[in-house]
């Protein structure tokens, strides 16, 4: 931001920048100390929050993991929070703010986290904790626990909190290993199965929220059974496959990009395909944007429908040309995927994905996108032409 009168607006967000960060957040975010020390000269406000509607972010926020970068900071006038004090393991401080304000327990830092959420060590969150943290508090962006936000970078003290009584899920049992409480959910909810890194299990409140942390900390439209096999838990993975009904065992064995299983599925059903149900179409434009082709072979072979929509309501050529993949391009446009359908969310076809995804997308650096283009474009002789696909939900 820049006003005519005064110049450069330094405390103000930056254009383009992350969460509403300002110029000296973001030269923090990038470890520049130069950059850092020339916007404290110009004037900039060491103290000033991130512009982000679920809770600004200070130059604190995150620099414990850099040894330099807090002191640094603080002798420059950074003048450390609830949340940094957790953060940075300084218990005295934290137990001094506490006793001088109770409240502070509770208070909201930066997406609306809790000083809980920001525990980096089992004894700070029992700190926390006997100052009457809630130990299920949901953060305001992301709308997900201290548990949730721990499971993958700090598991021993989302175990912790497990056992003084957080909430669960079959996500994190998984993740965790925990068979007694997965079959406890189970048994509670055998559907609980199903359960995947998604809206339609984790809807969130606020439409402004940015979806579940596990989409973070977990992965995006994962499984409890890849989780658990990913954690390195075998034998559970083992046992929610026993446990799983016809059409998520094919599922999962698509995704795991396991053929043996598959074969001896479709050997055993032929049409197990009738057994999936509708909502779960959809995990194959998922499987196409976690860019698995395999997956995405196997999910075709075992017959899901070519045209059903996933996020943002793109197919999976949408998502294969966003990556520039172009095997599961063309794998896709053999087993029938319109070339002309349009996404509803931006109402690009494959091809618009393609030529933004070879400039912003996330494969943009490793991606074929001049063999996805030309696959894309409509063969003069019709030999690869498609008819639309019909909509699939």
């Amino acid at each position: 931001m820049t006003d005519a009168a005064t110049g450069p607006d330094l405390d103000g967000p930056l254009e383009g920048g992350a969460f509403g960060e300002t110029a000296l957040l973001a030269a923090v975010r990038r470890r520049d100390r130069d950059a850092i020390e020339r916007l404290l000269r110009a004037g900039a406000d060491i103290n000033q929050k991130s512009h982000w509607w679920a809770g600004g972010f200070h130059v604190l926020d995150g620099a414990w993991d850099t040894p330099w970068l807090a002191p640094f900071l603080i002798e420059r006038g950074a003048v450390p929070g609830i949340h940094h004090l957790v953060q940075l393991e300084r218990f005295d401080a934290v137990e001094q703010a506490l006793a001088a304000q109770p409240d502070l327990v509770h208070a909201r830092g930066g997406d609306g986290q809790t000083p809980l959420h920001q525990a980096r060590s089992r004894e700070m969150a029992e700190v926390l904790l006997r100052h009457g943290a809630d130990i299920d508090a949901r953060d305001v962006d992301h709308e997900s626990t201290p548990a949730q936000y721990m499971i993958r970078d700090r598991q021993p003290i989302a175990r912790f909190l497990v056992e003084r009584g957080a909430r669960t899920d079959i996500l994190m049992t998984a993740a965790m290993g925990d068979g007694e409480r997965t079959r406890a959910i189970l048994e509670a909810d055998p559907e609980a199965i199903r359960t995947t890194v998604s809206p339609r299990y984790f809807a969130m409140r606020d439409p402004r929220a940015g979806g579940t942390i596990y989409n973070w900390t977990l992965g995006t439209d994962k499984s409890p059974h890849e989780l658990a096999r990913e954690f390195g838990h075998p034998d559970l993975a083992a046992e929610l496959m026993q446990r799983s009904p016809l059409d998520v065992k094919l599922a999962v064995a698509a995704e795991a990009g396991d053929e043996r299983l598959v074969a001896e599925i479709l050997a055993a059903h032929p049409r197990a395909i009738d057994a999936v149900r509708a909502e779960d179409h959809a995990r194959l434009p998922a499987a196409a944007r976690n860019n698995r082709t395999a997956a995405v072979a196997l999910l075709l072979q075992a017959g899901w429908p070519v045209g059903a929509r996933g996020h943002e309501t793109a197919t999976a050529l949408h998502w294969a040309a966003f990556h520039g993949n172009t095997p599961m391009v063309r794998a896709l446009l053999d087993a029938g995927a319109s070339r002309t359908i349009r996404e509803d969310t931006h109402g690009g076809t494959a091809l618009d994905w393609a030529e933004h995804g070879s400039r912003h997308g996330w494969s943009c650096r490793t991606g074929d996108y001049p063999g996805v283009i030309q696959a894309l474009r409509p063969d003069p002789a019709g030999q690869r032409q498609n008819q639309p696909d019909k909509e699939v939900s």
